[in-house]
């Protein structure tokens, strides 16, 4: 693997100060990072919040290929559009298409969220994953629905049924979440869905109180993208996936 390599993600939104930081802390030293959104057209959140509806309008619109054309001038190897539930709500599939979107405009290799969640678990070689999710139970069904279709067996799906606020989820919380109720005996691993959740700083601990591998949102995405950019994806402190011995594995 090469340092010196620059990774780019979309992201289905403004890009926070926290946003980044909390991205940043995934990225090895000697890769850069660049992230771009929100995207054109994506229309303002309503008061019902994440929705299905919601989540299908982001995946549809064309200009998350335009926003991944416009990392280019910061030298980025691969981009990535980083939302799981946006990639995974049409199914199999749809995640592949905003990505060959991108790899088209950009001619760089692509990945979503969803594509990169698939071959992270696999990666790390669980069939049976307990997830945690924040979204409402209708878009937990299709995210149920995705990874069965993808060849896992999803031993129990956790959704907190929230619209709006993710980010502020504390670290703690979520961790406390994952070991005392989404994780199941019966589970070889554990997914945690949103690349809104915050995991970076519990990821180990995660691992360490559950006896699993533990593969977040954001974790996978950036790890893929590495992998894509043929850059270094040993990050210590990350959790297993990252210590993983990875190659680029295509979903």
């Amino acid at each position: 693997m090469i340092a010196g390599r620059a990774i780019g993600i979309v992201w289905p939104g403004a890009v926070t100060p926290e946003d980044l930081a909390e991205t940043q802390r995934f990225v090895p030293e000697g890769v850069s990072l660049h992230m771009a959104g929100p995207v054109p057209g994506d229309s303002e959140p309503g008061p019902e919040g994440i929705t299905v509806e919601r989540v299908a309008e982001l995946a549809l619109n064309h200009n998350i290929a335009q926003v991944a054309a416009e990392l280019l001038p910061s030298g980025v190897s691969s981009t990535g559009y980083g939302c799981t539930s946006a990639s995974y709500v049409r199914g199999v599939g749809g995640d592949i298409e905003i990505g060959a979107r991108m790899a088209q405009t950009t001619g760089l290799p692509a990945t979503t969220t969803s594509t990169a969640m698939v071959v992270a678990l696999r990666q790390m070689g669980v069939k049976r994953v307990a997830v945690l999710s924040p979204h409402i139970d209708a878009l937990n069904e299709h995210l149920s629905h995705f990874l069965e279709d993808s060849g896992f067996q999803v031993a129990a799906m956790t959704g907190l049924n929230k619209i709006e606020g993710i980010e502020d989820l504390p670290p703690e919380e979520i961790m406390d979440i994952v070991v005392d109720q989404a994780d199941r005996p019966d589970a070889d691993g554990i997914f945690v869905s949103c690349t809104g959740m915050r995991t970076a700083t519990v990821l180990d601990e995660m691992e360490r109180r559950t006896g699993k591998p533990v593969v977040t949102a954001l974790q996978a995405t950036v790890w893929h993208l590495l992998g894509l950019a043929g850059a270094r994806q040993d990050a210590p402190g990350l959790g297993s996936l990252f210590v993983s011995k990875a190659g680029v594995a295509e979903a």
